[in-house]
């Protein structure tokens, strides 16, 4: 089979036009002990392209682990991370202990925050109130497709009982919880009569 490349291209590159499925994950690199080098090798390091120089030692954009430093905000940044902080109805944010969200893994939407608290929650999502950046007022109603920002505070409103009840899939997910319960029931009484015979 002949190959035409209108742009010079290298081998990975060619790899990956033909299989189709990689993935790059960002990479960032530091490098430690820089107290030990010259100032011009430091330099030269410092000027790579991904890279940050330090020194754990010496304390140099490396902080202690409760403190911001160079090394960290790089790797949040790199890493696409947000932080959001859920809110339950009629209470304060809970901001003490945000919910991570990455862009490079599932994205910082309404929907990602919803896969990573419950499954239920996202079966019954309503809509989400949004306060903080993202938001064009506070708080603003937003869909489960609504992009977030660091530090957003997010209330998740779900479907009210009379809401699910007109789902179609209603009957069905009512049937599937009772033959849970009752599987789950006639086992514990398995069990039961098993250790009184035992």
């Amino acid at each position: 089979a002949d190959l035409l490349a209108r742009e010079d291209i290298t081998v990975d590159q060619l790899v990956d036009v033909i299989v189709g499925n990689r993935v790059y994950k960002p990479a960032c690199y530091f490098y430690n002990k820089i107290d030990t080098i010259t100032i011009e090798e430091v330099d030269q390091l410092a000027r790579m392209p991904h890279s940050l120089v330090g020194s754990v030692h010496k304390r140099f954009n490396v902080g202690e682990p409760d403190e911001e430093d160079a090394l960290k905000a790089m790797i949040w940044r790199y890493l696409g991370l947000t932080r959001i902080y859920t809110k339950r109805k009629g209470q304060h944010p809970d901001l003490a202990e945000p919910v991570v969200l990455s862009a490079v893994r599932k994205g910082t939407t309404v929907l990602a925050l919803c896969q990573n608290i419950s499954t239920q929650m996202l079966r019954d999502f309503n809509f989400a109130m949004v306060w903080g950046k993202s938001a064009k007022h506070n708080p603003q109603r937003c869909g489960i497709n609504h992009p977030l920002e660091d530090e957003d505070v997010v209330q998740i409103v779900t479907k009210t009982n009379s809401q699910q009840r007109q789902d179609k899939n209603y009957q069905a997910m009512v049937q599937g919880f009772s033959d849970k319960y009752h599987k789950k029931k006639a086992e514990a009484r398995k069990k039961k009569q098993g250790k009184l015979r035992g």
